[in-house]
């Protein structure tokens, strides 16, 4: 039981917060939730592909397929996006704590940048020129009320917390005394 209670947690959550954005949009910001983080600690929940297929089942589950199947090659950018957050994640499974909170605030610079650069490219809200891609990437398109950086922060802080409450979660409640990193020998004094 005790090992599941992390994948219990971070999927909870992820329900929870949709249900709360839905009922109460302006409770939460936008993109504010723990899907990426999701994915992105999906190593630490189930080796190899069942770490990529835990998170992508909460993600069908918790999002209607009309708002994910929009337009196909955002989706399917979005889709490689998680995947490759997924396979970010699981390079720093052995890494230490620090090193795991800096990777998710990197997945998160990746997962915007991938996901604005496909809205840029096969949307039709921004020119195609390097000034449109900017303005995909950074201030949202013409006439909108919220820039694209906040999504980027409200991603990046909610990577933040939510992989720390996973790492938390999954070493304090499942693996009694576990240290995500080895320290390593002290090395002998040279004379």
């Amino acid at each position: 039981m005790k090992r599941f209670f992390p994948v219990a947690l971070l999927i909870g959550l992820l329900v929870a917060f949709r249900l709360i954005g839905l009922a109460m949009p302006d409770t939460i910001p936008m993109n504010f939730q723990p899907l990426a983080a999701i994915f992105f600690c999906g190593a630490l929940i189930a080796t190899g592909w069942r770490g990529f297929l835990i998170p992508l089942a909460a993600w069908v589950l918790s999002y209607p397929p009309s708002q994910s199947l929009g337009e196909p090659a955002v989706f399917v950018t979005t889709l490689g996006a998680f995947g490759l957050v997924f396979l970010m994640g699981s390079r720093f499974v052995k890494a230490g704590v620090s090193t795991l909170l800096l990777g998710s605030l990197a997945s998160a610079l990746l997962f915007h940048t991938l996901t604005g650069g496909a809205a840029w490219m096969f949307g039709g809200l921004y020119p195609k020129t390097v000034e449109g891609l900017w303005q995909s990437l950074w201030s949202g398109p013409a006439g909108a009320s919220i820039p694209s950086w906040a999504f980027l922060r409200n991603m990046a802080v909610a990577n933040l917390l939510f992989t720390a409450i996973f790492v938390l979660a999954r070493f304090k409640w499942t693996v009694p005394n576990a240290v995500l990193a080895q320290p390593r020998p002290a090395m002998a004094k040279s004379r």
